[in-house]
């Protein structure tokens, strides 16, 4: 009998180990923080041992670790209310050339542009969406984790579907986009004219500068490509960046971003999103250093992506 309880430990732990990135990426989407989404993944399993096998452990995880994500949410929620300025998660930075595994895949995509698109859903929506569209669970079973109906549960995903597929279209930019976007802010702090900047900016793009009132940063969301060049000109001639810095392309979120580093020390980290005509709709730019300390210039931790 021991031996039989032992092995099916054993298969529990396979099963769990098996779906743990995937988790821990579910997980950051729900709280927008590595550590966090580590912490709820991990606590997922303590609870996963005690229970009886499950015919489909993804599934029955999923359920779990949505569960204690929306009990993290409640606070997030209370400490989002007293935030300064706009709010960008913290960003998962690994070596420039390394491969996403899960690029492909829509339900799992971490992008800053779609981490500031699930914001605008409620903690219900997103998990009624994750659920069905990521692990196949059924709305009966998602009404017992929501504790709501099941129709309320299959509108929730349909509303949350539809407000994701709203509004400008977001791509994944290309080593290329970010290059341009270096020339041309080197060109525009040369010059002081916002031309350059101009002409690789959509009409609509925004900017968004997460300082947390730790550092100085853009205390609104900035829209418009007359906006958004003015302040990066206004910046770059304010602030003369010393010899030190340096600018490093990084993959941030799975795609390509910015890292700049001055004097040895990350002092902020950028991503951006491109539209259809590959003109720059979406700059992200990381200044907390809260959200920093956990970036290693060696690129050695492991990230939600398993990169």
């Amino acid at each position: 009998m021991a031996e039989r309880l032992d092995h099916g430990k054993d298969e529990q732990l396979a099963a769990y180990l098996g779906e743990r990135k995937r988790l821990i990426r579910l997980a950051y989407r729900y709280l927008g923080s590595a550590s966090e989404a580590e912490d709820a993944v991990q606590d997922a399993w303590l609870r996963f041992a005690e229970a009886e096998a499950p015919e489909d452990a993804g599934r029955y995880l999923s359920r779990i670790v949505t569960n204690l994500c929306l009990d993290r949410l409640k606070s997030a929620s209370r400490r989002r209310e007293t935030y300064v300025g706009p709010w960008l998660p913290e960003p998962i930075v690994a070596q420039a050339g390394t491969v996403d595994p899960e690029a492909g895949d829509a339900a799992l995509d971490i992008s800053f542009g779609v981490m500031r698109a699930l914001e605008l859903l409620s903690p219900l929506e997103r998990a009624a969406l994750f659920l069905h569209d990521l692990y196949d669970v059924p709305f009966e079973e998602i009404a017992e984790t929501l504790q709501r109906s099941p129709a309320a549960c299959r509108q929730m995903a349909s509303r949350a579907r539809k407000m994701l597929q709203q509004g400008n279209p977001r791509f994944h930019p290309r080593e290329s986009d970010v290059g341009r976007y270096v020339a041309s802010f080197a060109e525009a702090a040369r010059t002081g004219s916002i031309e350059p900047l101009k002409r690789i900016l959509a009409r609509d793009v925004e900017l968004v500068s997460d300082g947390g009132g730790k550092v100085s940063a853009a205390m609104n969301v900035l829209e418009g490509f007359e906006r958004v060049a003015r302040f990066l000109v206004g910046i770059a001639q304010k602030n003369k960046a010393p010899e030190s810095t340096t600018f490093e392309p990084v993959r941030v979120n799975g795609d390509p971003g910015l890292m700049v580093v001055i004097a040895g020390r990350v002092e902020q980290i950028m991503g951006f999103s491109v539209d259809e005509n590959d003109a720059i709709n979406g700059i992200y730019i990381v200044r907390n250093p809260d959200k920093l300390g956990g970036v290693d210039l060696r690129f050695s931790p492991a990230s939600p992506s398993g990169t």
